[in-house]
């Protein structure tokens, strides 16, 4: 039969199978827990994207924001500067200048601009 040091030595082996099936088993759970976190993440960042792109985010064409663009178009005119030609700018105030050519422009309220130099020239 068996002495009280060998049922010992059983036990004690028992306890430490037990207790390595349970670090497994714990391990496992925990991996278990932290791909279903990511998987969860990654769903909620899909369905966020998914939701964004069925309300227009990523269309070009309808943009939330309208920037100032400016389209220039070829003009066929013969008092149209030349393209070394500088084009008239307006000053800080809003006033048209003339241009190099002597061209009357017109300013912001739709007028004619007729400014002479007071230099006299």
């Amino acid at each position: 039969m068996s002495s009280s040091k060998g049922k010992a030595r059983e036990r004690q082996l028992a306890r430490a199978k037990y207790e390595r099936q349970l670090a497994r088993r714990a391990a496992t759970a925990r991996r278990r827990r932290q791909w279903a976190a990511g998987l969860v993440v990654l769903l909620l960042i899909a369905a966020a994207v998914g939701v964004a792109w069925l309300l227009g985010a990523f269309d070009p064409e309808e943009s939330g924001q309208e920037t100032d663009t400016e389209v220039s178009v070829p003009v066929d005119d013969e008092n149209a500067p030349a393209d070394d030609e500088p084009a008239a700018e307006e000053d800080p105030a809003g006033e048209a200048e003339e241009d190099p050519a002597g061209n009357e422009e017109q300013s912001d309220d739709g007028s004619d601009t007729d400014e002479t130099d007071s230099d006299g020239a």
